[in-house]
């Protein structure tokens, strides 16, 4: 979606909020499923740290009354009853908390469990983030749902600007591998918002054409498809030694043009709209690399 089509996207936004707020609310997830309201949502499950982050950073942070663990930003969020893990959910201490809605992250959860819920008349908004532009546009979704879109219209349009955008393809495109983990050695395919974020700034995922979402390759797949960078999510505040194995390969471009390049793990690796400012961080980046290859 281009900048135009989104703004004028949310003037109808604004424009619908009132008589949604008379008439109910009807809202669709990310996957296109329709929920029903009679008013705005009061109380918020997020089943995601990322969900937690973003529902906070439209304003609905008090609206909140369980997260998942790891949910930590803000600090404020470290408060909230923890209600699930990357494993499991806690439904009894969900049905305690009596949401009005409970938000999970699309493929996160236990669909046995998430059936249990539905099954309980509980609403299960799913947020799923492919590409840059879907944060914002979720984020739109959850606001209208709640009934805030007063509060959450700017911050949303604000964080839109920052996604990147090329005004024309660099040249050269760099190949780019994307580590997630390195034991065993794991990346990401073409349906991932980082991969977006390469293509943004002018890289191409070498592992984009894979079936698997997050699939598990060998040195010798990436020495052979020679990238230009390699790049992982690190927490900036402890030194990372994750890619000093690639030390010892020193034919593969990414050495030749000091394209080992690190990123912010929660920033990144979280779909969230601290992503969009990351992501031009990492285009900066992989802009000095081509300029040392262009030179």
């Amino acid at each position: 979606m281009g900048k135009i089509q989104f703004f004028a996207h949310l003037v109808l936004f604004f424009l619908s909020s009132g008589l949604a707020q008379a008439q109910g609310i009807t809202v669709s997830d990310d996957t296109g499923q329709t929920l029903q309201f009679a008013q705005p949502v009061q109380r918020i499950i997020s089943l995601s740290p990322a969900i937690t982050e973003n529902l906070f950073a439209i304003g609905l942070g008090e609206r909140v009354v369980g997260v998942s663990s790891y949910s930590d930003y803000p600090l404020s969020a470290k408060h909230i009853p923890i209600v699930s893990d990357h494993q499991s959910i806690d439904l009894e201490a969900i049905l305690k908390l009596k949401p009005d809605v409970v938000v999970a992250w699309y493929g996160g959860q236990s669909p046995a469990q998430l059936s249990v819920l539905k099954q309980l008349n509980i609403p299960i908004f799913f947020q799923k983030i492919n590409t840059l532009a879907d944060i914002p546009m979720s984020l739109m979704r959850l606001s209208q749902m709640a009934g805030n879109q007063t509060i959450a219209a700017p911050i949303i349009a604000n964080a839109y600007t920052h996604i990147p955008v090329l005004a024309q393809a660099p040249t050269p495109i760099l190949p780019a591998f994307y580590q997630v983990w390195s034991q065993p050695l794991m990346t990401l395919n073409h349906e991932s918002w980082v991969s977006d974020a390469l293509a943004r700034c002018g890289a191409r995922n070498i592992f984009g054409d894979l079936p698997i979402s997050a699939p598990t390759v060998n040195v010798e797949d990436v020495l052979k498809r020679n990238p230009a960078l390699i790049i992982t999510a690190t927490n900036q505040a402890q030194p990372d030694h994750s890619l000093d194995e690639w030390y010892s390969w020193h034919d593969v471009s990414a050495l030749k043009y000091q394209g080992l390049l690190f990123v912010d793990a929660d920033l990144m690796n979280r779909a969230t709209l601290r992503t969009l400012s990351e992501s031009e961080r990492l285009c900066t980046q992989v802009a000095q690399v081509r300029a040392r290859i262009n030179s």
